[in-house]
């Protein structure tokens, strides 16, 4: 499993947590890092577990969180087709967050620093490629015709037309360190020029995500999910359970709901009559 430690032999527990009792209401370990693709099965075990219980609709009566990891269209889409208000984050939800409108400022500051300690004196800019929309032809600042690979590319909402430039014109360039963020590891330079919006359509999953957790309402819904779920795996963590000890998944998602259990039988024990 591909980790920000780099690839280990391990597996990856998920839980769906109550905001009321913080009570693991269901749990599952993937093979997996991503998590993107788990949010669907996570609320098909939780409806499973409910209706044996002989509950049904329950998540259909509620609002479901989840963070960024669990983002994709398709399960967007699949928690509208199930008639259940979600609220899960995209990746970009903290840039729009105005606590953050300096970002940019600094991450430019980072840049600039970055590029004197490597002995850079900054990038090129598109602005210093000679570009002629009429002929469409794109000259780097070395002189290399760049050739266009792209008319009408979507980058961000706007159309743009990219050119690339071809390996023969960077490889053993002069200026590769003032063209490329990344020399040691880029190929070749690609520079966008951005034209009109791209037209209106009917808006994505994304998107209306997006609306519905920039809201006031979606602010407050989603800024429970911290105090919510976080603290499950912080009691676990503190009771030596964020470690599988077993192998296989069959046998590891065994011991991961054994800790569940065992996080629950802990709060019953702890709240008697309340939690129940």
């Amino acid at each position: 499993m591909k980790t920000s430690h780099g690839v280990i032999q391990g597996y990856n527990g998920v839980a769906a947590v109550d905001n009321k009792h913080q009570i693991i209401v269901e749990a599952q370990a993937y093979g997996q890092g991503p998590e993107q693709d788990l949010l669907l099965p996570m609320v098909d075990g939780i409806d499973r577990r409910f209706e044996a219980m002989g509950e049904s609709d329950v998540l259909k009566q509620s609002q479901v969180t989840a963070d960024s990891g669990f983002h994709s269209q398709s399960g967007l889409k699949g928690l509208a087709e199930r008639r259940i208000d979600g609220y899960i984050a995209d990746p970009k939800m903290r840039q729009r967050d105005p606590r953050f409108v300096d970002r940019d400022k600094y991450k430019a500051r980072h840049r600039k620093e970055r590029a004197a300690y490597e002995g850079r004196s900054g990038l090129f800019k598109p602005r210093d490629f000679d570009y002629d929309p009429e002929h469409r032809t794109c000259i780097c600042p070395a002189g290399h015709a760049l050739y266009r690979n792209g008319r009408h590319n979507n980058i961000a909402g706007r159309l743009a037309e990219k050119y690339t430039a071809p390996k023969s014109a960077c490889t053993g360039c002069e200026l590769r360190v003032r063209c490329l963020r990344h020399p040691d590891r880029t190929a070749v330079r690609q520079v966008a020029f951005f034209k009109d919006k791209v037209p209106q359509q009917s808006k994505s999953p994304t998107e209306r995500m997006i609306e519905k957790i920039d809201s006031p309402r979606g602010k407050r819904v989603y800024h429970q999910r911290l105090g919510t779920v976080e603290p499950v795996f912080g009691n676990h963590r503190n009771h030596g359970r964020d470690r599988f000890t077993l192998r296989t998944r069959i046998k590891v998602n065994i011991q991961w709901l054994l800790y569940s259990v065992v996080h629950n039988l802990g709060k019953a024990h702890r709240y008697g009559d309340v939690v129940a």
